[in-house]
């Protein structure tokens, strides 16, 4: 069981049975390789994907030990190891704190650090270098990239549905954007890729 309360008045301790087996009462939950918080924050599954991309990290200085190219690194790089830190990226980007955001780009930079090996300067001209973008950038795209795709879907078409009367609505926005009052709703998945698609004009 995973209790979501965010009343700072009322909580309480759930408890379910199956037959006569109680149920654990749980924090965290891995979900198709996603860790779902009770908090709805995402630090607990930063760190742990920040840490497996870190250890994989191994594998790069072992090839560029051996004298792999700048190219066959960077290679490897996006297969082993930012595809792992991308997986699953439209479900939490728009709720990534700052904190988040830098450890992630901080496992880039040290791997470019190792592609480049001597002639690493700084991470900004690094991404210059080996003409690559932010992870946050890219996280971006990829949220974009499914909200499109999920406009040609008879089901998930309706998780961004449009404006009646385009004219009439605020700087031209296309999609109905979910009303939050609160940040957690607003920064979620749905209302994020929603601002994303107006943005684009999809």
């Amino acid at each position: 069981i995973m209790s979501f309360n965010f009343s700072t008045k009322f909580d309480y301790f759930p408890k379910m049975f199956i037959g006569e087996r109680q149920l654990d009462v749980v924090k965290s939950s891995k979900l198709l390789g996603i860790i779902i918080s009770t908090d709805l924050k995402w630090n607990e599954h930063t760190f742990y994907i920040v840490k497996k991309a870190t250890k994989r990290l191994w594998f790069l200085r072992r090839l560029s030990k051996l004298g792999a190219s700048k190219e066959t690194l960077l290679e490897m790089f996006q297969l082993s190891i930012r595809n792992l830190m991308e997986q699953g990226a439209p479900v939490f980007t728009g709720a990534l704190s700052k904190g988040n955001i830098n450890d992630f780009e901080n496992v880039q930079k040290q791997a470019f650090k190792i592609i480049l090996r001597g002639n690493f300067d700084n991470y900004e001209s690094a991404l210059k270098t080996l003409r690559q973008e932010t992870l946050e950038e890219r996280r971006k795209y990829l949220c974009l990239k499914f909200a499109k795709n999920s406009l040609h879907g008879q089901k998930t078409q309706k998780m961004f549905p449009l404006k009646r009367k385009i004219q009439n609505t605020i700087k031209g926005e296309k999609f109905h954007v979910k009303n939050a009052k609160k940040d957690r709703l607003r920064k979620s998945a749905i209302p994020y890729m929603q601002r994303l698609l107006n943005q684009y004009q999809a």
